[in-house]
């Protein structure tokens, strides 16, 4: 996969992420301003959050990590007509996974419910998420297929569908909470259906894409199948790794709930933002290099592996260091901006803006993660990025626990979450300099000192403009207009001393562009 089709299938995902993300902070803006961030609202993210933690795991998580490298391995080596054999296998098995999984999940309702949200005090809260979580818990079997799909069609080289899909789900929260909510006497049932809603939107994306790939539907279990036995035997540290990933939000949840009512959707929201940034460019960058570092392993091509892994670990980190300075400069200016309205107080706004400013410090290390675990997987090491996230949830959980009971309250367990992520990816980096034969730390640390000082000058534009605005009192359009201003200039800044200091990511992107219009 050469630098130029890496950068084109990285541009479609950024761009079909980003208009998720711009699709999601609509629905978060409209869901925090109909539902502030009370102790119901509380529980419905708790009942969001059971399926898809399932979801991570059983879906996106382990099958994703197993499936793509030996699914890759087939189509270089034994062709097309077998690897969409295998896809077909693999689907099959899934659906039969997923199936059993969601009726357990409702069924057991109450029972996971009791163990994500212990410190939920109210009956009435509880039996209200109890209710939640078994509408939303089928948006499990549908998010799989939607994982299964992304699967195959990014190994095909196609990334459009998968990233553009939760798009849709935000179209089924809109749906929910302005439309199905007017029809019940809990409005969070319509939100719930909403969910359900956008995951059969989402399903029904990935089939036109998966038919010109050459996919066809066909159930048939075979557990012998060569291929099927290699992602079992893959999908089993993988699948405790991944589960180490989330028990450190389950046990954050939990921690959260013996916190003040609203915690829970304080870490929410400054989730949310946060992940407009890893999710927009750094996990398109891990989305698609995953396949592409797949197809390198198979060929034994271990130089073409570590040029890959360097050049995306600088363009995540051209993103990541920024994001991190910028989040942290104007955590209360973007909260109060995009969520204080309605039943979303100045006060609800000042709590999150505290839990993203150290939520915020985990940015650059979680998008050298996000590249450095799927280099591991692409070499089909599932074991040492087990062994770096069991170090991990173990730090997570003991800061998080130590930091909650300081004046931070629900700020430690984010300031927590990020300092488990920085040594995370300290390990891996340690590993993978062994394995691949060393990591270009030369090139990398003065990309970095570049990436630096351009987020400083950055950071300086950033303080200035804040002062001209009274973000507690002012109107919206004030604030609204402030913040622009603050983007606009902030990223001038950055980008401007990045092609003085002739960053290389910015100046293969400006020629492009000039090729592009000299066309």
């Amino acid at each position: 996969m050469t630098e130029s089709s890496i950068v084109r299938s990285t541009t479609i995902t950024a761009l079909s992420t980003l208009a998720s993300r711009i699709m999601g902070f609509a629905r978060d803006m409209i869901v925090a301003a109909a539902f502030g961030a009370s102790g119901a609202l509380d529980g419905f993210y708790v009942a969001f959050r059971i399926p898809n933690l399932f979801r991570r795991l059983v879906a996106e998580g382990s099958l994703t990590i197993s499936f793509i490298p030996v699914y890759t391995d087939y189509l270089v080596n034994r062709g097309e007509r077998e690897a969409l054999e295998l896809a077909q296998k693999t689907l099959s098995i899934l659906v039969l996974v997923l199936v059993a999984i969601t009726g357990v999940g409702i069924a057991f309702s109450p029972q996971i419910v009791s163990l994500f949200a212990r410190g939920f005090a109210d009956a009435r809260i509880i039996a209200l998420t109890v209710d939640l979580n078994r509408i939303m818990f089928p948006y499990l079997f549908l998010v799989g297929l939607v994982a299964f799909s992304m699967g195959v069609l990014n190994s095909h080289g196609r990334f459009f569908a998968a990233a553009f899909s939760p798009v849709l789900l935000n179209v089924g929260f809109i749906i929910g909470a302005t439309l199905l909510s007017l029809l019940f006497v809990e409005p969070l049932y319509g939100l719930a259906l909403g969910v359900l809603i956008g995951g059969v939107l989402q399903v029904l994306l990935q089939v036109p894409d998966l038919v010109r790939s050459g996919f066809r539907l066909r159930f048939s279990i075979d557990l012998n199948h060569p291929g099927i036995r290699r992602i079992f035997r893959m999908i089993v540290p993988a699948l405790f790794g991944i589960a180490v990933y989330q028990l450190n939000i389950l046990m954050s949840t939990m921690l959260a709930s013996m916190l003040a009512e609203g915690s829970i959707s304080y870490i929410y929201y400054s989730d949310r933002l946060n992940e407009m940034v890893l999710g927009v460019f750094v996990m398109s960058i891990g989305n698609v290099v995953l396949p592409a570092m797949s197809r390198h392993t198979a060929r034994e091509d271990f130089g073409r592996l570590r040029a890959l892994y360097a050049d995306s670990v600088s363009a995540s980190l051209f993103v990541g260091i920024p994001a991190c300075v910028a989040l942290i400069a104007a955590s209360f200016p973007i909260v109060s901006v995009l969520f204080a309205r309605g039943a979303f107080t100045m006060y609800h706004a000042e709590m999150t803006a505290r839990a993203l400013f150290f939520a915020s410090m985990g940015i650059p290390a979680l998008s050298v993660l996000r590249i450095t675990t799927p280099a591991f997987y692409s070499l089909k090491d599932t074991r040492t990025p087990v062994i770096a996230s069991t170090v991990s949830f173990v730090v997570n959980i003991a800061a998080g626990y130590a930091l909650m009971h300081t004046p931070l309250a629900h700020a430690g367990l984010t300031l927590g979450n990020a300092i488990a992520s920085t040594l995370q990816t300290a390990i891996l980096l340690a590993v993978l300099n062994r394995r691949i034969g060393g990591i270009a730390w030369g090139a990398l640390a003065a990309s970095v000192l570049k990436y630096a000082v351009a987020s400083a000058v950055m950071c300086g534009v950033i303080v200035a403009i804040a002062q001209m605005a009274d973000w507690r009192q002012a109107s919206f359009v004030h604030r609204a207009g402030t913040l622009a201003a603050l983007v606009a200039a902030g990223g001038a800044a950055y980008f401007s001393v990045c092609y003085l200091l002739r960053v290389k990511e910015l100046h293969f992107l400006v020629s492009k562009i000039r090729s592009r219009l000299g066309r």
